[in-house]
C-alpha cells in the first residue's frame, strides 16, 4: 500500500492529503472494496498502526494527536 500512496502523491503532487484523497487509487488497486464515510476505512487501519506503535510501516503518513482525535496527513517521501 506504500508504494502505491507514494506514486499516487508524486504523480498528483499532492501535499498534506487527507485519507479521503486516497480512497480511490485504493480503491482501484483492490486495498479496500469501497469507502465509508470518506476515508474511514484507511482512517481504520492507521489508527490500529498507530494504537500498535508500527505506523512507520506507512512513512508517508504524519499524524496530528489532539486530546480525543487524531488526524493523518500524507506526504511523498523524498529521497
Amino acid at each position: 500500500m506504500g508504494y502505491t500512496i507514494q506514486q499516487f502523491l508524486v504523480d498528483q503532487k499532492l501535499n498534506d492529503a487527507k485519507p479521503k484523497d486516497l480512497m480511490d487509487v485504493l480503491i482501484k488497486r483492490s486495498y479496500f472494496d469501497n469507502d465509508q464515510k470518506e476515508g474511514q476505512p484507511l482512517r481504520n487501519i492507521l489508527r490500529q498502526l498507530d494504537d500498535e506503535n508500527i505506523l512507520y510501516l506507512l512513512p508517508q503518513v504524519r499524524v496530528e494527536r489532539k486530546d480525543i482525535n487524531r488526524f493523518s496527513f500524507f506526504n511523498a517521501v523524498k529521497f
